[in-house]
């Protein structure tokens, strides 16, 4: 049913009247929201909110004396029913949409009198099937509901950002590296290309090894209670997360198994697992594996024809001298290293010993742009990033470490992205996957990678702004083979 009203002609002072009341009730909001915090760990807490009855109420009565200009309940002219059986006809959908309407305005009031600096979007508590849950906003709404009498409160968990000074930034120095070409780095971009090419094949005769993959149906138990089930799943064997989960020695426990087989993983939940009552309980992963498949690059000869090459020594050649013609852009990105490197050490920044499953998907996301951006084949950025959901703790703390450092230098330095910019990095993806732009830009929007797309290009920029105020010391020696961000080389250039 719909709640009338909103196609009615626009009176402008009755509008300058409704909106005058708003921002007095949304301000009462602000000074009477009580808010209690709780520390749950470094860079998280929990935030109780409660809206007291008063304020409910008048947000209540705003919403019918506009909704009673227009109600039509039968037997009455239009906007002359009473209150009362306006009130019986439409005050489900009236209390359904203030739901929202309050959750939104008291968590920004709670947060914004709290002082804090929230990362991210907040998970909360909700009642379901007699369990505590933790869930995204839109979830949530389909459970808070507002109390016929007395105050409303909710709970969520959030994560905040770490507060610290950044470092000095001008006359950072750095070295002019010695970028060596080697014949290991030819091979290395070739296979590259062919792994882009290579396809999943079946297994008929082996069991799984390191690197396979496994089609299974996968189940989370917990005290005898299964959590969480997904068939047919295709899982990679080696270590790897699954549901938040890190299972650190998963390919352990692949290893060796055929189609028709069962295995067990045994796991910790983590401590911002969505259910709170299970939170630091011992579970295992129960597979049952119907497939085993495995990546076969695409054939050498194979390969030379699609890019059309008369010989494995041609091709060697030309991608060397291709990648000696890129030697500025390797330089450049070993000296971005050499800044990177520079503020990780002289930033004094508090990170969690443990880091929750909302973390490390931060810092997962940012290598995946990272490696999405130079062109690194799905399989090899698949496997970088479950090694930094599970056993990589020092790079994942870089990574969010880094994070922070250059959104406060970008907000130090007024550095922004265009969408000229980040349509321009689109394309130079597009172009290493050899996919159409829109498609790339889609998966990149579903996947979550977009804003971390543009994140990464004012990152770049941040470092380049600080290598322009650089300090170029005397090389003290060392050879770098292999920057950290090279321009992966394409047969399509």
């Amino acid at each position: 049913m719909d709640i009338p009203g909103a196609a009615r002609p626009i009176d402008p002072e009755a509008w300058d009247k409704a909106q005058a009341r708003q921002e007095r009730l949304l301000e009462d909001l602000k000074k009477q929201v009580k808010t209690e915090l709780r520390d749950i760990g470094v860079l998280r807490k929990e935030l109780r909110v409660t809206v007291p009855a008063g304020i409910i109420a008048d947000y209540l009565d705003m919403n019918y004396d506009e909704l009673m200009q227009d109600a039509f309940v039968p037997g009455f002219r239009k906007g002359r029913a009473p209150r009362r059986l306006v009130e019986k006809r439409y005050g489900a959908e009236v209390r359904e949409s203030l739901t929202s309407s309050i959750v939104s305005q008291s968590y920004f009031a709670a947060i914004d009198n709290a002082k804090l600096d929230v990362l991210g979007e907040p998970l909360f508590a909700v009642t379901i099937d007699g369990g505590t849950k933790l869930v995204q906003v839109d979830e949530a709404l389909q459970h808070l509901k507002l109390p016929e009498t007395g105050d409303f409160s909710y709970t969520c968990e959030i994560e905040i950002k770490p507060r610290f000074e950044l470092p000095e930034l001008k006359g950072i120095e750095i070295t002019d590296p010695a970028i060596e070409i080697t014949e290991e780095m030819v091979t290395e971009e070739i296979d590259r290309q062919r792994k882009q090419r290579g396809r999943l094949e079946p297994v008929l005769d082996e069991p799984a090894r390191k690197g396979d993959y496994v089609v299974a149906d996968v189940a989370l138990v917990v005290a005898g209670e299964t959590v969480k089930q997904e068939d047919n799943l295709t899982v990679a064997v080696r270590p790897a997360s699954i549901e938040g989960i890190p299972l650190v020695e998963l390919d352990k426990t692949l290893m060796g198994v055929r189609p028709g087989q069962t295995c067990t993983a045994s796991c910790t939940i983590p401590p911002d697992f969505e259910r709170p009552e299970l939170r630091g309980q011992p579970g295992e992963f129960r597979f049952t594996v119907h497939e085993v498949k495995r990546l076969v690059l695409l054939p050498m000869e194979d390969f030379l024809a699609a890019t059309g090459y008369e010989s494995e020594a041609e091709a060697r050649r030309d991608y060397r001298e291709r990648m000696e013609s890129q030697r500025d852009q390797f330089a450049r990105a070993a000296k971005r290293a050499q800044i990177e490197e520079y503020l990780l050490k002289n930033t004094k920044l508090d990170l969690p010993e443990q880091f929750s499953t909302r973390q490390t998907e931060r810092a997962v996301l940012r290598r995946a742009v990272e490696l999405h951006a130079q062109g690194v084949a799905m399989e090899d950025i698949e496997a970088q990033l479950d090694e930094l959901r599970t056993s990589a703790r020092q790079q994942v703390a870089n990574e969010l470490k880094l994070s922070f450092i250059l959104e406060k230098v970008a907000e130090k330095l007024d550095i922004d992205v265009t969408d000229e910019e980040l349509n321009s990095e689109i394309a130079e993806i597009a172009r290493r996957y050899r996919r159409r732009f829109d498609r790339v830009r889609d998966d990149l929007q579903r996947r979550g990678l977009l804003e971390e797309l543009v994140e990464r290009i004012r990152q770049q920029k941040c470092l380049d702004a600080l290598l322009a105020d650089a300090r170029l010391v005397p090389a003290d020696g060392r050879r770098i083979v292999r920057p950290s961000a090279p321009e992966p080389v394409s047969e399509a250039d």
